[in-house]
Parts: C-alpha cells; structure tokens; sequence
C-alpha cells in the first residue's frame, strides 16, 4: 500500500530539508546560520523575490521579465524550505545555491558562481530584505568562496562590486577576498553600464564535491 499523499509529500519535505551532504543532482552544505543547497523550484522562486525589491535593483538590474512584482513578492517570500518540484537552472553558465535559514523557515538569498564577462569564474550573490543590515553578507560570499573553492574545485574565483556599493565591498572583504585590478567597467542584464571594484580569491589546493560541476568550466 502506497503512503498518503500528504504524507509522502512530508516524507519528501523531511527528506529535502535533512539534505546536507552533495550529490549528483544537488549540493548541499552548512555555514554559519544557514543551509545552502541546490533548490527547489519554489525555493528558487523564493530566493529571486529576495532580490527583486528596487533596493536590490539598483545594484542588481535584472531585466524587467525577471523582476517579481508584488503581490507574487510577497508570496513568494514566504515559501517553507524543502518544498516544491526539482529545479533545473536555465542559465547552464551558473551554479547556484540559496541561503536557507532552517530556523525561521525561510529563504534568506542566493549566491552563485558563475561565468563572468571574460569566461573566467566569478561569485556573487544578495540577500532578501529580512536579512540586509545584520552582518550575513560575510556568511553569504565565504559560502559563494566554499562553493568555487571546495565544490567545483576552482582555484581562483573574482567578485565584482558597484563602486559606491559600500556594503557589497565590505562583505566581500570580511568573507576572505581582497581588492586587485580588474576591468573599470562591467554591464549588468539590463545593459546599465557600471564602474567596478573587484576583488580575488585563490586557494593551492581546491576540491572537487560528488555534485553537479560547473558545465562551462569542463
């Protein structure tokens, strides 16, 4: 006899958010308060609404299509972890993990690595309001470094932040990278041109994970 259906949804949530180790189809790792992980195609959701408030955009500047729109921001804010379908990222030149605070039951970012303007690899990330102004954007860049460095098995990996984005640079900084010369410019999805501080990262000897690689990097 087959389970119930809302018991083999639990089970299946239960199964989600116990996840902490990597496999083929998903990463998944701890750091500070929060859980990274692969998500789901609601977390997912979730974790593009933290970022599509016009504080967000103005360093940000997704193009219009991607940006939600309230009151689906909202909605989608409140999405519990560990549920909704298996997700595929659309962009094969990014890996991404959300910040799930498994406490207050929530999605608190995103952070990526990513192939920049030139090819080579680059982190970035944000945080949903909820979570801005309290110290995590150290939490969120050391794990966008955890995952170049100790999963995808990268040895260098750059970042890439607004001049004038003073708490961006100083996240960046706290989490391990530091300031070096890079393009003065760099476009964001919408086309808005912006000049850039970067900032770098190397380790001797990185790892490679039993999760999904970086498509792009071979």
């Amino acid at each position: 006899m087959s389970a119930p259906p809302l018991l083999s949804r639990l089970t299946r949530r239960g199964r989600l958010m116990a996840k902490r180790r990597c496999d083929r189809r998903a990463h998944a790792f701890t750091l500070g308060r929060f859980l990274f992980r692969t998500p789901t195609a609601w977390e997912y959701a979730a974790a593009v609404a933290g970022g599509s408030d016009p504080a967000a955009q103005r360093w940000l500047g997704w193009l219009p299509g991607s940006v939600v729109a309230e009151p689906m921001r909202g909605e989608a804010l409140r999405v519990v972890p560990g549920t909704g379908p298996e997700w595929t990222t659309p962009d094969p030149h990014s890996v991404d993990v959300v910040a799930l605070d498994l406490v207050a039951g929530r999605c608190a970012g995103l952070v990526s690595v990513h192939a920049g303007e030139d090819g080579g690899p680059e982190t970035g990330g944000y945080l949903a309001p909820a979570y801005r102004g309290r110290g995590l954007g150290r939490e969120l860049f050391a794990a966008g470094l955890a995952l170049a460095h100790e999963h995808l098995g990268l040895t260098s990996v750059r970042a890439g932040a607004e001049i004038g984005n003073v708490a961006s640079g100083r996240s960046l900084e706290a989490a391990g990278l530091r300031r070096v010369a890079g393009p003065p410019r760099y476009t964001l999805p919408d086309g808005r041109t912006c000049e850039a501080w970067w900032y770098r990262h190397d380790v001797p000897w990185p790892d490679r994970c039993g999760g999904p690689p970086a498509k792009w990097l071979g």
